[in-house]
């Protein structure tokens, strides 16, 4: 048996659902796992028995981020109350358990970190000020370089973003998954084309050449049968309402609860994701477990594991590709069907939890 740390939201409602699934194969196993949950936050210790193995659930000293001295020495005494064999930290978590881990455990625990956003998106949503940023990289630098042992990239292009900006070699590959919520209760309109973006609203994520690139396609092509969803909210949120107002084949539904995902993506044709540079966008997995095909840019980490054709139709990040994009689109739309059927079969194939925590677990075991 080993003791596993892991150090997250245990909640099986979100993009957490990957350390919920995790926790629980991981105990499943015979392990024990000592899961660190910020939200939601469990004011009281909580057991879960398995056959084999159990959770142990708690939350930080309080419902604040996990920054500060008092938080440091919480966890210095959970540490030696369990001795884990392994931590695996997400966020701002992380920081502390592995940080601590390494220096109590006098090197010897094995620690695994997250690299969930890529350097050259950061630059693109955050203008903090140049010092700052440099400061914050050479903080995170020194700590992939002293404390942590595997740097886990969610895309073979995250894994390249890593290794060019920190310049190590300890990434390794593990593709995120999605939770299989798939209930088949598509009902589209059928005089229509339906294309939905979801996600923030941010200018990695293409918003604002998507929507102009949808206006003069529209202009050109007056008897277009395709209508843009949109959903979401962010930083971009008021010039985006300001840039569709006067727009009928475009809608905007705000920000959406987790409850309503399934349902905006089972009513679209396609999931359309124009980013200029993601990891492994969220969404693409939704869309895919929804039997919902996408229109993916190429500078995603998730359009490597894609065949144009099959259960996408990839494009470049730019105002004219994504014009062609809407007409090809509509050329050949005679092919969403069977784009949708193969769309789930690349999730079922690459994507589910159940390869997640197989292939996960075989590196943290060993």
């Amino acid at each position: 048996m080993k003791t596993i740390l892991i150090a997250h939201n245990y909640n099986e409602n979100s993009f957490a659902v990957i350390s919920f699934s995790l926790a629980n194969y991981l105990a499943d196993q015979g392990n024990r796992v000592v899961f660190i949950s910020y939200r939601p936050y469990f004011s009281q210790t909580e057991i879960i028995k398995k056959e084999k193995g159990e959770i142990i659930i708690c939350s930080w000293p309080s419902e604040n981020r996990p920054t500060s001295l008092k938080d440091a020495v919480w966890f210095s005494r959970l540490y030696f109350k369990y001795k884990p064999n392994v931590v695996i930290g997400h966020f701002v978590g992380a920081n502390i358990t592995i940080g601590i881990s390494k220096l109590l455990s006098l090197n010897k625990i094995r620690t695994f970190a997250y690299y969930h956003t890529l350097m050259e998106q950061i630059e693109l949503d955050n203008k903090k000020m140049k010092l700052k940023k440099d400061i914050l990289f050479l903080r995170k630098k020194v700590f992939y370089k002293l404390f942590c042992d595997v740097v886990i990239c969610p895309s073979e292009l995250a894994k390249t973003d890593f290794e060019k900006n920190y310049h190590s070699k300890k990434g390794l590959v593990v593709l995120n998954p999605m939770k299989d919520r798939f209930s088949n209760s598509k009902t589209i309109n059928g005089n229509a084309i339906v294309v939905s973006f979801l996600g923030r609203l941010a200018h990695s994520k293409g918003i604002i050449e998507l929507i102009e690139a949808f206006k003069i396609y529209q202009k050109e092509n007056q008897s277009s049968k395709i209508i843009l969803n949109i959903a979401g909210n962010g930083g971009l949120e008021s010039e985006i309402k300001e840039l569709i107002k006067d727009e009928n084949s475009i809608r905007y539904f705000g920000a959406l609860k987790y409850t309503e995902i399934d349902q905006y993506l089972q009513n679209s044709h396609f999931a359309i994701i124009p980013s200029k540079i993601d990891n492994l966008p969220t969404v693409g997995l939704e869309s895919m477990m929804n039997n919902t095909p996408l229109l993916i840019s190429n500078t995603t980490g998730l359009t490597h594991y894609l065949e144009d054709g099959k259960e996408c139709f990839k494009f470049d990040a730019t105002i004219e590709s994504i014009k062609l994009l809407f007409k090809r689109v509509e050329d050949d739309f005679i092919l969403q069907p069977k784009m949708a059927i193969n769309s789930r079969k690349t999730y079922l194939d690459k994507f589910s939890i159940e390869k997640y925590c197989f292939n996960f677990s075989k590196e943290i075991l060993k």
